[in-house]
């Protein structure tokens, strides 16, 4: 029954469905219960803080504040300036306490998603994964995806306008300016920068505990599931990076998403468990995806 169920449902009508739901939504309703209930989620969703004196973000002595979520997790939070984060799941965002006086600076290491206070006087910069990337806003609210295993860096404009400038230590800095619903993906080998027009859905639709797919290549929905479900993707066979996918997840279990993935497009998959040990990193699950084989017109189970 549940393959009769998947076979039957159109991705296309869902991805639509969806898209048309969150473009209804004005967002101040969603942030305004997001801020509501921010204590729960801390709580809920395995929320850290930490706090030192440190020196470097503001110049001279001051607290930095550490706020971590957990891997498979995501949580929201307001800063001193009223400016609301939410962060994906393993990620961590450091600002000091107070802001400089001149700017407002934070560490961001994984994504997040920013709706900053409006404050002409105060720019807003977020300086991503060591500085190779800093985001400079005034006010606006955008998307940023820039885990330290990730190749690339994502930064996607919902509203306002932001200025992205690339690490200079290295020579040339490129610079971007986005408007509303473009992307920049910054490839970090390369230090080269490329931007288009995207639906905003897509990027942010983890926000409401959705992943969001349309004619996605199989490496970028595999980035998505690794950070949303934290597990690591291992593909034998290369045919399998020419896949595309169209489809909305919510708040699926990761083995259901895989059995869309294997009956929908013929992908065996086997998950591995990580072996227990002593060490203080995270261990991941492993996923395993293949193509299956075909023998007198059957497809191998």
């Amino acid at each position: 029954m549940t393959q009769e169920r998947i076979i039957s449902r159109d991705p296309v009508h869902a991805y639509e469905q969806v898209r048309r739901r969150i473009r209804r939504r004005q967002r101040r309703i969603w942030i305004g219960r997001a801020c509501m209930a921010a204590a729960c989620m801390a709580l809920g969703y395995g929320l850290f803080w930490f706090s030192h004196p440190e020196q470097g973000l503001t110049g001279s002595a001051a607290q930095l504040i550490t706020v971590e979520s957990k891997p498979g997790m995501r949580t929201s939070f307001r800063l001193p300036d009223s400016t609301l984060v939410y962060l994906n799941s393993g990620s961590i965002l450091k600002y000091p306490i107070p802001f400089d006086d001149k700017e407002r600076r934070l560490q961001l290491s994984g994504e997040a998603y920013f709706k900053v206070s409006h404050n002409p006087e105060l720019p807003f910069l977020v300086d991503v994964l060591n500085n190779e990337l800093t985001i400079k806003v005034l006010g606006t609210e955008f998307n940023v995806e820039a885990y330290c295993e990730d190749e690339i860096i994502n930064t996607t404009l919902v509203q306002g306008s932001l200025l992205i400038i690339a690490d200079a230590r290295a020579g040339e800095s490129p610079t971007q300016v986005l408007v509303p619903s473009e992307r920049a993906t910054y490839f970090r080998a390369g230090r080269q920068m490329d931007v288009k027009v995207v639906d905003m859905a897509c990027d942010t639709g983890w926000l409401d505990g959705k992943i969001i797919l349309k004619d996605t290549p199989l490496p970028e929905m595999l980035r998505k599931l690794t950070h949303y479900y934290n597990v690591d993707f291992i593909v034998s066979d290369p045919v399998l990076e020419s896949y595309s996918f169209t489809g909305v997840f919510d708040d699926r279990q990761l083995s259901q998403v895989l059995d869309y993935l294997k009956i929908s497009s013929g992908i065996n998959f086997r998950i591995t468990l990580p072996l227990k040990d002593d060490s203080e990193s995270i261990n991941r699950r492993k996923v395993y995806l293949s193509k299956e084989a075909v023998r007198h017109g059957r497809q191998q189970q």
